[in-house]
């Protein structure tokens, strides 16, 4: 009976690992659906930057021989959480996180298949991952920052 309840547990534990859509790699986690890669590193819980300063940040990051990072849209940045749950409201793959708003922004593409440009005059959001909740259009202070990435970017 202990062997059975035993391989039924462990049945159980690879069947849950593989319905998550989230699959960890070192310091980066990597969104099964929309294909996206996320920045998971100590630094997301402890740089915080300006609007412009952020931007900058993931235009220039290099993690895991990855580049092409990018401040995340407000629906990406969103789509990490896990509001089934309170405190913090982030999917349990991600490892690191803070109390804090993260920015999002809103882009255009200049061309198909081309880099993401912010608008001239894009729309802002931070989330506040402890509570889930969102604040709009504020650009001032700072805020922590989480880069994202799609899959089909070349590193």
């Amino acid at each position: 009976m202990k062997k059975i309840f035993i391989f039924l547990l462990i049945s159980l534990c690879l069947w849950a690992n593989e319905q998550s859509k989230f699959i960890r790699d070192k310091n980066i986690v990597y969104d099964k659906e929309l294909k996206l890669y996320w920045q998971d590193d100590k630094s997301v819980e402890t740089n915080k930057y300006t609007l412009e300063n952020s931007i900058k940040y993931c235009k220039d990051l290099n993690l895991n021989s990855y580049t092409n990072w990018r401040l995340p849209t407000y629906k990406e940045l969103l789509s990490i959480g896990d509001y089934e749950v309170y405190k913090p409201t982030l999917n349990e793959t991600f490892k690191h996180s803070a109390s804090g708003h993260f920015w999002s922004i809103i882009y255009k593409r200049v061309a198909f298949g081309k880099e993401w440009k912010p608008i001239k005059d894009f729309y802002v959001k931070r989330i506040y991952f402890s509570d889930g909740y969102s604040y709009d259009n504020d650009r001032t202070g700072k805020a922590y920052v989480r880069c994202v990435r799609e899959k089909k970017n070349s590193k």
